[in-house]
Parts: structure tokens; sequence; C-alpha cells
């Protein structure tokens, strides 16, 4: 049981330093994220500095036009590297021009435009799977009358026939081809299989079958774990679980009631959704919450109703596997208390990394995704 601190290299900068939107948090962090994915290469910094540039506080329809228009123009370069067989050209174009098409879908109301967004995304991400080496995999896994649709991602090189492997959790309402950036492209390098699937109340599964959230994800998760087991070329008695965010939440639902779930790795714990992520109020999480629901984001009553079931209270307490936790130390966008909260009532091996970054680890994004997939590599070895 250990709590320790990355703050390796110089101090962080508060995100209200950060150059393009000082005084909003919201478009801020975004703007932050859209710099960290160059990490996983599903953006390009001087893409997003052309996004970027001149680009206004609060103007959420500019801010979808810029980014729609980039991933646009980026398409059109993987179309055309394709054209003429330049594959690795395509596929890392196909990625990016997924996340922007993804991206631009931030502050704008749902709707038509973001179903449109959406099936563009999810257009160019096949296209890269096809193209990457090995190749991705479309995986489709029956459950209560629906098809939950993702992707399996395997190692870059096997050193055994039977590989370890785990689930990456989707946040509320998202889809699960934006987790790509959050530690399966660092696991793959790792001999890691890692599985990305829309469960109820996120991506395909909500937008396709309208097939909305349950605060019971161990039963949508053991489906999953079910379709990984069968795999020939996965071994069933090395399976893990990770998850961010919301995703967090089900990551942790998943290892306490899935017993063939060996450790369980978060970045940025929820402990209580309706608490941390809604009544808190950035970020989105109250439009993705309401939609994750099926409800109307003007009900409020209705969804902080619902949310109420989301909670790990009595739940967290029953985790016995080893447990990883890092979270971002400043709180502008997301409170730290939740890790606390989870350290605390987990009853297994368990490590808190407080990391002198803002809540997505941006600023130390490579040393929180390589310091997440090591341990699931030593805890799954």
């Amino acid at each position: 049981m250990t709590i320790t601190a990355l703050n390796s290299g110089p101090s962080f900068t508060r995100l209200s330093d950060f150059p393009w939107f000082p005084d909003d948090p919201n478009m801020n962090i975004m703007a932050m994220r859209a710099h960290a994915q160059n990490n996983s290469r599903a953006t390009d910094v001087g893409e997003v500095l052309r996004a970027l540039t001149g680009l206004k506080s609060g103007d959420g329809e500019g801010w979808h036009n810029r980014f729609r228009n980039l991933a646009e123009a980026v398409r059109a370069q993987a179309e055309r590297a394709e054209k003429e067989n330049h594959p690795v050209t395509a596929r890392q174009s196909y990625l990016r021009a997924s996340t922007y098409f993804r991206m631009s879908t931030t502050f704008i109301e749902r709707g038509a435009r973001t179903r449109a967004m959406y099936g563009r995304q999810l257009e160019c991400f096949t296209r890269f799977a096809a193209l990457s080496d090995p190749p991705i995999e479309r995986v489709q896994i029956p459950y209560e009358g629906i098809t939950m649709c993702g992707w399996y991602m395997p190692p870059k090189k096997k050193t055994a026939p039977r590989n370890a492997a785990y689930i990456y959790c989707s946040g509320e309402a998202g889809a699960c081809e934006g987790t790509i950036q959050t530690s399966p492209t660092e696991a793959v390098e790792r001999g890691l299989g890692v599985l990305l699937c829309d469960g109820p109340g996120s991506g395909a599964a909500l937008m396709n079958h309208g097939k909305v959230g349950t605060p019971e994800f161990e039963k949508p998760f053991k489906a999953m774990v079910d379709y990984l087991v069968s795999r020939p070329d996965i071994d069933p008695g090395r399976i893990g679980v990770a998850g961010s965010d919301f995703g967090a939440y089900n990551a942790v639902r998943a290892a306490v009631f899935e017993k063939r779930v060996r450790c369980c790795g978060v970045i940025t714990a929820c402990y209580d959704a309706l608490v941390d992520l809604y009544d808190y109020g950035q970020e989105g999480h109250r439009e993705g919450l309401s939609a994750f629901l099926g409800e109307d984001p003007g009900n409020v009553e209705a969804v902080r109703e619902k949310l109420k079931a989301y909670t790990l209270k009595g739940v967290a307490d029953r985790l016995t596997v080893p447990l990883l936790i890092l979270q971002g130390e400043e709180n502008v966008n997301y409170p730290i208390e939740p890790a606390y909260r989870l350290y605390a009532d987990a009853k297994g091996p368990k490590e808190l990394r407080i990391v002198n970054s803002d809540h997505h680890t941006g600023h130390r994004r490579m040393e929180v995704l390589a310091g997440l997939t090591d341990w699931l590599a030593d805890h799954l070895a």
C-alpha cells in the first residue's frame, strides 16, 4: 500500500496559465487533451495549433467548424495516400481524422450533427484499423438482445501462443474509439492485447440501439470477458481492466464482481458519479451523463435521481485484486477526493500516484501512460 507523487522535471504550470483559453477551464482542458493525444499519434501538434489559433473562449461553433474542417482535410490526405499505395501515411492520417471528427462535437448540442460526426469518425477509424500492423479486429459481442461493437488490438509482438489482455472501459456516452489514446497504443508495444467496447450508454450501443447505461457494469463486462477468453490467442488467467473518469467507476465494479479479473488500473478515479462528475459540472459531463441515462439534459432532477445508484460506496471495500490509481492534483475540472476515497476503501494491494499535473495528466501524459501499462504488464505477467 503506497501513495507516491509524480513530480519529476519542471513544476506543473497551472491549467489557467495554459495559453489558449485561460478564462475558460473547459475549453482549456480540451485544448490540452488535443495536444496530449499526440503521444499516441491520434493528433498532430501542428494541426492542433492551426485549429486553435485565433479561436475565442466560449466559441463552441467555431471549435466544431475548425476541427471538422481539419478532419475533412486530414481524411483527404489519408484517402490520397491509400490510393497511392502509402499505407503508413494513410493509416496515421485516418487515425488523426477520426480523432478530429470526434473532437469537433465537444461543445455542440447532441443531435444530427453529432451523429454525422460519429459516423465519419467511425469510418476513418475502421480504415485505420484495417491498415494497422497487425490489423485491429472489429468485434461484435451479443448482450441483452443487441450487439456491443468494439475493437480488439492484438500485441505488436507475441512472446507466447497466448497473451495477456485487458479491457479499457469507456466513459459515458462517448465512443470506444476515443479510448485508444488512454493507454492501448502503449499496451500493444508491451505484449498486451486490449479490448475496446461500446457498452450500454456509450458509442454504438447508445447511438444505434438506444441501449442506455446501467450502474451494474459488471453485467455487460461479463460478456466482454466471455469474448476474450473464447479467443485461442488469449490467456484466460491473465485478464485485467482499466478506465478513466466514469470509465474508472465501471472498471472498479468490473474488478469487484468479475472474478476472472486479476488487476485494475485507473487514470482519474470516479467514486460517486453524481458528486464527482455531475454536480462538479465540468467538461460536458452533465450532457454526457444525461445521454448515457437516456434523459433530457434539462430534466435535472430525473438525471440526479438516477445517478444516485452510480456510487462505489459498499462496492469499493470489496475490491481485493491489485489496484493502481493515477490522479492529477489540480482540481479545477475534476476533484481529487475520489482517488483518496477509492484508495481508502480498497482491501487488496493498492497504489495511489498523485500526478503533478492537470486532471487529464496532459503535462505528464507519457509518464502516466507508461506507468499504467508497465504496471498492467507486470501484474498480468
